[in-house]
């Protein structure tokens, strides 16, 4: 039987004085060259500076020969994917232990979808943290905890004069296609643009298309849009041990509410309502809901903004990565 899931979303109060003189050696799993969510590892090293102890970033495949010239860290988290990684987890981990002492946790980004790749590391680490709420119950460990994704601080407003109105982008799986295929006869009314690769012949011919952008020009983008779609991936790389559905909303969710961006997500992930409320993320299911929506929000700037000001509040409160770094320490240390 799965054991219960330890959800540890909301932020600890913790006192300055208990983490202090915490030092947090950070591990990025997949080289910088290999890494799609750069802009993730740019967030995290914005936030760090945010916390009320030390955090120092290194390279999986460096780590060994760096952290012996500095001074003793209290944990080794290893971030990112575990599929395929460029080194040798094992060996690592069982080095960093033989010449550090030091407990080892492991922040996995990549839950379900990667989870045939994931589910021995409670044998390997002291902590596992996964970004899935749903996948910790099949680790059947009582050393796993829940911790999703966030985003950064974001400053940058959106324009009062949005070029388009509905962007969205992500690679095209078949899930995704499947939807705005269904919505096609309502999304050709406005102005809309896809982003990414792999889709259908009948989207690339009926909407604006862009292949790729970069994270900065994304981000110009959502801002000169009035509605981001959200549209959760469906697509799995290694998870056929207990085809495990996934719970828990990307960390794109969070990115664009820190815009201070309007957004419709589908709603196939109720655990959505468990970081925002109804007044904060609005959810359609249905090709009629999403008429009535596009209708009312398209034309209404001010309820908009409204909106999504208020997701941009929750963000700025609960849902940055620092406040993630800030309970994954404390949760070790009421483990020690």
């Amino acid at each position: 039987m799965a054991t219960d899931t330890k959800d540890i979303n909301q932020p600890s109060v913790t006192s300055v004085t208990s983490v202090a003189n915490f030092i947090l050696h950070f591990i990025w799993m997949l080289p910088e060259h290999l890494d799609s969510n750069q802009h993730i590892r740019k967030m995290l090293i914005s936030e760090a500076t945010q916390c009320y102890f030390t955090i120092q970033f290194y390279q999986s495949e460096t780590y060994l020969d760096e952290a012996r010239k500095t001074k003793q860290p209290d944990l080794i988290l290893l971030f990112g994917s575990f599929y395929k990684p460029n080194t040798d987890i094992y060996n690592l981990i069982t080095q960093t232990i033989r010449y550090l002492g030091t407990r080892v946790a492991a922040w996995i980004t990549e839950d379900p979808y990667e989870f045939d790749c994931n589910y021995l590391l409670p044998k390997l680490v002291d902590f596992v943290f996964s970004n899935d709420k749903n996948s910790c119950n099949y680790y059947h460990s009582q050393n796993v905890y829940h911790l999703p994704l966030a985003s950064a601080s974001n400053t940058l407003e959106p324009l009062t004069e949005p070029e388009w109105d509905f962007v969205f982008c992500g690679v095209g799986f078949p899930n995704r296609i499947d939807i705005i295929e269904g919505l096609q006869d309502i999304l050709k009314n406005y102005s809309t643009l896809i982003i990414g690769s792999n889709w259908s012949k009948q989207i690339t011919e009926n909407f604006f298309t862009r292949t790729q952008v970069d994270y900065d020009e994304l981000i110009s983008i959502y801002r000169n849009s009035k509605i981001v779609l959200n549209l959760s991936r469906n697509h799995n790389i290694a998870n056929h041990i207990y085809e495990i559905v996934p719970s828990t909303v990307a960390p794109r969710t969070f990115e664009v509410a820190a815009m201070g961006i309007f957004q419709l997500v589908f709603f196939d992930r109720p655990e959505i309502h468990e970081y925002f409320t109804e007044e904060e993320i609005i959810t359609f299911s249905s090709k009629q809901e999403f008429a009535y929506l596009a209708d009312k929000y398209i034309n209404n700037p001010q309820l908009r903004h409204s909106i999504a000001n208020k997701a941009k509040q929750k963000v700025d409160k609960e849902h940055l990565y620092r406040h993630r770094l800030q309970t994954l320490v404390q949760q070790v240390l009421n483990n020690l």
